[in-house]
Formats: C-alpha cells, sequence, structure tokens
C-alpha cells in the first residue's frame, strides 16, 4: 500500500515560464504520484484569473524554501519527496518544454479542484531529481495571493 503526504502552501500567482509557485521532486528509489489538487485565493474578492499547468523537470534547481510533505497517516515514515517553493536567484527546476500535464483556468472568485481518476494520477519517474513543477503561466487582471494544497503517494 504507497504512503500519501500532503503539502500546503501560498504563492503570489505572478506570470513566468521559468519560475514555478511550487516543484514536487522525487528520488531514484520513488515514483511519487499526485492524486488531489485544491487551489484558490484568499485575496479581497475580485474578477483576475490565471492558468496554472504542471510541467515536467529534469533537475531540481538551488532550492531556498521548501516545505515538507505531511504524512496523511501519521504512522508513515517521512517522505522521501521534496517540495520546494522558493530558489536561489534563477535557480530555478529545469524544466521539459512542453511536457504539461495538467492545465487549468481559473477566476480569483473561484476554488478549483482536481482529483485523479484511479491509476490515472500524475506519476513522476522514479529518476533523480525529476519532478513536476506548478507554473503560472498567464495572469489576467493582477496577481494575487494563492493557496494551494496538493496530495501524492510514494
Amino acid at each position: 500500500m504507497a504512503r500519501s503526504y500532503g503539502v500546503n502552501w501560498n504563492a503570489t500567482n505572478t506570470a513566468s515560464v521559468s519560475q514555478p509557485m511550487g516543484a514536487l521532486t522525487g528520488a531514484a528509489t520513488i515514483r511519487p504520484k499526485i492524486y488531489d489538487v485544491v487551489c484558490g485565493s484568499d485575496a479581497a474578492p475580485a474578477d483576475n484569473s490565471a492558468k496554472y499547468a504542471f510541467q515536467r523537470h529534469s533537475a531540481r534547481g538551488t532550492q531556498a524554501t521548501s516545505v515538507t510533505p505531511q504524512a496523511i497517516d501519521a504512522a508513515d515514515p517521512a517522505s522521501l519527496a521534496f517540495f520546494d517553493t522558493a530558489w536561489t536567484g534563477t535557480t530555478y527546476p529545469t524544466l521539459t518544454a512542453s511536457a504539461f500535464l495538467l492545465q487549468w483556468a481559473q477566476n480569483q472568485r473561484a476554488t478549483f479542484r482536481w482529483v485523479a481518476a484511479p491509476a490515472k494520477e500524475l506519476v513522476i519517474p522514479a529518476t533523480a531529481s525529476n519532478g513536476l513543477s506548478l507554473m503560472s503561466l498567464v495572469v489576467g487582471g493582477a496577481a494575487v495571493n494563492t493557496v494551494f494544497s496538493i496530495e501524492f503517494e510514494e
């Protein structure tokens, strides 16, 4: 049975094709699988929009801030995956061109949730430093604080 973990964080959805809002990176010994994503804004209500996407990456970059994944079952060991939310300078994860696995558009006033169909999770290969970066590709109006929650198994 797979072990499940969750990460929660906030980020400003500034549009960028190189700087992720967050990134989940696996290891050579595990194949992390994202199965639940929740996204919304806690900023004052307004009509701003954004386009988000999970894009593959092949190198973790030099992280400045990381979030420790929390075990859904407290009896499980610490996660072997890493979740980063900020990087040193411009040493972001190395993104794989045109490798988008999930993309959605969202109005700031709405909450978005994606739950994978059984056996249809977003899978990270069991290759060191490979992972998925959450990108904010387009922002319509102003960038706002966005709240994320991701659950994955390994």
